[in-house]
C-alpha cells in the first residue's frame, strides 16, 4: 500500500511542477496538457503523457529506484515546438530533488531521450525517461530488521 501513496505522491509532485511552470504553458499555448498513463480521446495538441515504472533495488533498502516516463506529442509542421518543449522540461527535471509528504527526498535525472518515429505526417513523439530514485521513509523501521 505504501508504494501506492509514494507513486501518487512523487506524479502528483511532477505534474505540479511541469503544469504550474509559465515558460512550458506558454511554449503549449497557454495551458499544459499532461495525461497520467495515457491522453485523452482527441486530446489538444501539443500535450505530454507520463508514467513512473516502479522497482526495487533491494528488499533491505530504504531508497527505492523506479523510471519516470514523459512523452511529448506535437502536431506541427517541423520538430521545433517539440524541442522547445524538450528543453524546459529538462530544465524543469533533469537533477531535480525536493521532497513530499510521502519522502523526504526524491530525486531525478535523464536516463535517456529522442524521438519516436509516428507514421503520420506533421505528428512528432518525443520520448524522456528519467531514472527517480527516493527514500521510503514509511518503511524505515521495517527495513532495518530484514
Amino acid at each position: 500500500m505504501a508504494d501506492l501513496d509514494i507513486q501518487n505522491s512523487l506524479i502528483t509532485a511532477i505534474y505540479n511542477r511541469l503544469t504550474t511552470d509559465t515558460t512550458l504553458k506558454s511554449l503549449m499555448g497557454g495551458t499544459v496538457r499532461l495525461y497520467h498513463t495515457w491522453a485523452e480521446t482527441d486530446a489538444v495538441f501539443p500535450y505530454l503523457v507520463h508514467r513512473i515504472d516502479m522497482a526495487n533495488v533491494a528488499d533491505w533498502c530504504p531508497v527505492r529506484r523506479c523510471t519516470y516516463y514523459l512523452d511529448i506529442w506535437s502536431d506541427s509542421p517541423n520538430a521545433s515546438e517539440c524541442l522547445s518543449i524538450r528543453k524546459q522540461i529538462m530544465a524543469l527535471l533533469d537533477d531535480y530533488h525536493s521532497s513530499t509528504d510521502e519522502t523526504t527526498e526524491y530525486f531525478i535525472w535523464i536516463q535517456t531521450d529522442g524521438f519516436i518515429p509516428e507514421q503520420e505526417e506533421g505528428i512528432w513523439h518525443y520520448a524522456l525517461q528519467f531514472n527517480l530514485k527516493f527514500v521510503r521513509d514509511s518503511q524505515i523501521g521495517t527495513l532495518l530488521y530484514r
